[in-house]
């Protein structure tokens, strides 16, 4: 055997491949001799005559190679110390040791060793020394053997026998069992290892066939004549079975000849292996239980990270963040030049060869490369931290490049986010402090305005009470002037003028918004079209009106009478800034006023809208006149032209109402107001029309609470010309004393804002406590939120604001009496014998809004024998129509929002054969054409009435 010589087998016609010249390459950096055999060459080889005299000390088979055992073992019957090494990927390493089997008959000095150039090295290295270990060592027992020989071969038969005895002795005490047989295969010599081994002394093996033996196999039948044909030794391997005990067994078999060199039989060595073997195998699995744990934690490592080889830089090892920045998995066996991203400016390969020669490692930061996902798309940008960093073996010689990195383009692409935001930093604070200047701006302005509001409320209210003395004593003159053309000429001019200053004082309550709305669901192009008439009429002939609405507008809620309060200023306002003409347009849209909107605007609520904007081509408004303009008394016209309460009148019904108002104008460009009112999603309610019928009185106690004498004193005069009992109170607490002292009282007429500690709402409570029957109605210029919240009423709370007229004074008490009336009539009623049916049975839908009232009412028509379905509003009975047919419809007149007559309207249209009633507290008559039951009415007359149906 050459010293220290590595044969290198591989693949027919495959010494230029990668793999093969990077094992050279390897080899020659550790100096040791090499030579390459391909596999078929190799076998020609083993068959030459000479094949014994060629042993290397290190024989390798690569992975590629076919059947390497089979190629392994016919080498090893020629060269039985050599040290055999199979080359396999750790991946592959567990599956190659169990093609092998469990005794694969390779001898001692074999073993399976990972590709990686790194492991790679050192083991070569370990076994070259071996070797050379061993056959130092067979050298010193050789000489000591020729030494023994050369003593034991003089012709003193004494030392020979001395001899003989020494070495059976060795042999006898050996660890290993030793057996001798003849060219018979019979037992010649059973050492004291076989009989512990196999369990049986010498005595029962000598003589008798080795056949018989539990190690014996077809396979050492040839071992005779192989080692008389081809050499003196060789090693079989090879599993048994001794009772229940499983072994595998390493068989050194030697020829032993005569002096002539002519076989006489063979001596076999045999070693139990099997723990060794159980060893070996237990390390494996740890060492492949490590490899897998690293080789879990390098594809689970957050950075990608590969590892090339060789000088051509062939990727060998990946993970799965390296897959994923490449978007691709056939890396493996590529050149990096083809697997990697692609750089800027210097070129992949270039870097790569230049850390590979000079051995030194190259870092970078951020540095841009395109990455071609497939090869359709276009190139994708990323931004990468990387290292590659050479890998030297153990002399210093480079092997490949380990390549670790992060793809950092979120970090990169927020830096630079972060960078532009700096560069604009200074310029977004400016703008936040001019948006800042323009909040404070408005802030002030609407705290100027609600202190403003608060002023006129309080104004308002000592107006109203004034034209409340003016309008009654009018009113109450009337008769007085009969017949004399002059002065009822000269009252109705009075009276013309106590209406313009109710409507001064309305303006003043809106803009204060101390106006009480009654708010319900519009659609406002409905309501501008039944506004036309007027405004053409109030504006002229020279201005054009030009409307146009949206398609798909939202419903809004809003207090119609004062939205067409607001319309008719703002068209005044533009017709009187147009004096020689022009064009007045009203446009009607749905709007979304955003946070942006609300930061920058006090006051506002960002949500959906419905914008009015009422525009002009008139002479415009500087940026002064536009800031002043919603305060009240602010006019630009000449004196006595104008009250300057129409903006601020709009202002306040804009806020009251949860909308906003802004003013866009230019001198000279015309002046365009835009109101946004809050999108509602309720069903639209046509607006309620005012009711009608006659001004009757009665005959029922009032007590009347009021702190203004001269209003007191009017008011008392009004209801005692209509034949009401009147009784008087300055103040609640004596309007609670007369209360208290048990006087029949029918209705409490009291103003809202009244003097002293007891107020008029708790006026109100204790009065219903001590009179459940006690009507209430409240009567006020200025509510100070006592029972209006929200800018609505109170639910359940009768008003009549002042100034009011005496037709309206005497219908709401009427209504409100006969309410009380027909819930005092019930009780009595439903004690009454129960008649029997009269007439067909009725499907009947009821509605009325008061809840007694409503079930009591129910109950008398059940009682009739008729079917009923009871509601408290016009827009429920409207739904239930929809969904079934009934054959009458009796309802109230006085509902909120939609009155009794406007749905009776609505019915008669849509369902014609329904018939329909009206049930009214105004008195006979009110109901038109209609069959009516006055209230209150008794079971005679309800049953009357259906009759008639």
């Amino acid at each position: 055997m050459k010293s220290q010589r590595i044969l290198l087998i591989h693949p027919e016609d495959a010494a230029d491949a990668a793999d093969v010249r990077a094992l050279q390459e390897l080899i020659g950096s550790l100096e040791l001799p090499l030579t390459l055999c391909d596999a078929h060459d190799f076998g020609l080889r083993l068959d030459a005559p000479d094949a014994s005299d060629d042993e290397p000390a290190v024989l390798i088979f690569p992975q590629l190679i076919r059947r390497p055992s089979s190629l392994a073992r016919r080498a090893r019957a020629h060269w039985p110390r050599c040290e055999i090494l199979f080359l396999q990927p750790a991946t592959e390493t567990e599956a190659f040791r169990r093609s092998l089997g469990l005794a694969p008959m390779l001898g001692s000095y074999w073993s399976i060793v990972d590709t990686n150039p790194a492991t790679l090295g050192p083991v070569l290295v370990e076994a070259a020394a071996a070797v050379s270990r061993r056959a130092r060592f067979r050298t010193t027992l050789d000489r000591a053997n020729a030494s023994l020989q050369l003593r034991l071969s003089g012709t003193d038969p004494g030392r020979a026998n001395i001899a003989d005895h020494y070495l059976a002795n060795f042999i006898d005490f050996a660890q290993d069992a030793i057996i001798g047989i003849d060219l018979t295969y019979q037992v010649l010599f059973w050492s004291s290892g076989a009989e512990e081994l196999f369990a049986m002394d010498a005595r029962s093996a000598v003589g008798r066939s080795v056949r018989q033996m539990p190690f014996w196999s077809d396979e050492l039948e040839a071992v005779p004549e192989e080692l008389a044909r081809r050499g003196r030794s060789m090693v079989v391997e090879r599993s048994c079975q001794l009772g229940e005990r499983d072994m595998a067994l390493e068989i050194h078999c030697s020829s032993v000849r005569d002096a002539d060199g002519m076989p006489l039989g063979v001596s076999l060595m045999i070693r139990d292996v099997s723990a060794a073997l159980a060893q070996r195998a237990a390390s494996e699995a740890l060492m492949h239980a490590e490899h897998q744990h690293l080789y879990q934690l390098f594809h689970q490592a957050p950075g990608f990270v590969a590892v090339t080889q060789g000088p051509r830089h062939m990727v060998e090892l990946a993970n799965r963040a390296f897959h994923q920045l490449v978007g691709r998995r056939d890396v493996i066996g590529l050149q990096a030049s083809e697997a990697f991203p692609q750089m800027e400016g210097e070129t992949l390969s270039e870097l790569l060869d230049r850390v590979y020669t000079t051995r030194r490692p190259f870092v970078g930061r951020g540095l841009p490369v395109f990455i071609h996902r497939s090869p359709s798309a276009a190139p994708e940008l990323r931004y990468v931290d990387f290292v590659f960093q050479p890998v030297l073996s153990e002399h210093g010689l480079p092997s490949g490049i380990f390549c670790q990195g992060n793809d950092v383009t979120a970090q990169k692409l927020m830096q630079e986010q972060l960078k532009r935001s700096e560069e604009h930093l200074e310029a977004l604070v400016e703008e936040r402090t001019r948006e800042l200047e323009r909040s404070q701006l408005a802030l002030h302005q609407a705290q100027k305005l609600e202190a403003i509001g608060k002023l006129t409320g309080g104004v308002a209210h000592d107006f109203n009470n004034v034209l409340q003395i003016i309008g009654a004593n009018l009113q109450l003159m009337r008769d007085g002037v009969a017949g004399q053309p002059h002065l009822s000429r000269r009252l109705e001019a009075a009276a013309s003028a106590v209406e313009r200053g109710a409507k001064l004082s309305s303006q003043l309550l809106a803009f204060a918004r101390r106006q009480p709305l009654q708010p319900s669901p519009l659609n406002l192009a409905r309501q501008l079209r039944g506004m036309d008439d007027l405004l053409r009429r109030a504006l002229g002939e020279d201005i054009q009106i030009e409307t146009v609405v949206a398609g798909g507008l939202w419903t809004t809620l809003v207090d119609p009478h004062q939205l067409e309060n607001v319309v008719l200023n703002l068209a005044i306002n533009a017709r009187d800034a147009m004096r020689d003409g022009g064009q007045l347009t009203l446009e009607l849209s749905n709007a979304m006023l955003d946070d942006e909107y609300a930061r920058s605007t006090a006051d506002v609520t960002p949500g959906q809208y419905v914008l009015l904007a009422v525009s002009d081509t008139g002479c415009g408004m500087s940026a002064t006149t536009v800031e002043h303009a919603f305060e009240p008394f602010y006019t630009t016209k000449p004196e006595g032209q104008g009250t300057g309460l129409g903006l601020s009148m709009a202002y306040g019904f804009a806020k009251q109402s949860g909308g906003h108002i802004r003013i866009y104008s230019e001198p000279g460009n015309g002046t365009t107001v835009k109101l946004y009112l809050p999108r509602s999603l309720q069903e639209e309610i046509e607006p309620v029309t005012p009711l009608t019928g006659p001004v009757v009185g009665g005959s029922e106690t009032i007590l009347v609470v009021e702190d203004d004498p001269a209003v007191q004193a009017a008011v008392i005069e009004q209801l005692t010309g209509l034949g009401y009992n009147v009784l008087r109170a300055s103040d609640a607490q004596s309007a609670l004393s007369i209360l208290q002292s048990g006087l029949h009282i029918d209705v409490l007429f009291t103003d809202v804002v009244m003097p002293g500690p007891l107020r008029s709402p708790e006026l109100a409570r204790q009065a219903k406590q001590l009179l459940p029957d006690l009507i209430v109605l409240f009567t006020s210029g200025y509510t100070q939120n006592a029972i209006v919240h929200g800018g609505k009423l109170d639910p359940g709370v009768e008003l009549i604001s002042k100034p009011y007229r005496l037709v309206d004074l005497a219908r709401k008490l009427r209504h409100l009496l006969a309410n009380r009336a027909q819930s005092q009539a019930m009780p009595s009623i439903l004690c009454e014998p129960q008649p029997g049916m009269v007439g067909q049975v009725h499907d009947i839908l009821l509605v009325e809004d008061q809840q007694d009232l409503l079930e009591m009412t129910r109950e008398l028509l059940i009682m009739l024998g008729h079917d009923v379905m009871a509601v408290a509003s016009a827009e429920d009975a409207l739904e239930a129509l929809a969904e079934r047919r009934f054959s009458a419809l009796l309802t109230d007149v006085g509902l909120p929002g939609m009155s009794g007559e406007q749905l009776a309207d609505k019915v008669r249209a849509r369902w014609p054969e329904t018939r329909i009633a009206l049930i009214t507290g105004y008195g006979e008559g009110s109901g038109g054409d209609l069959l009516t039951l006055a209230k209150p009415f008794n079971l005679e007359q309800l049953r009357d009435l259906l009759a008639q149906l």
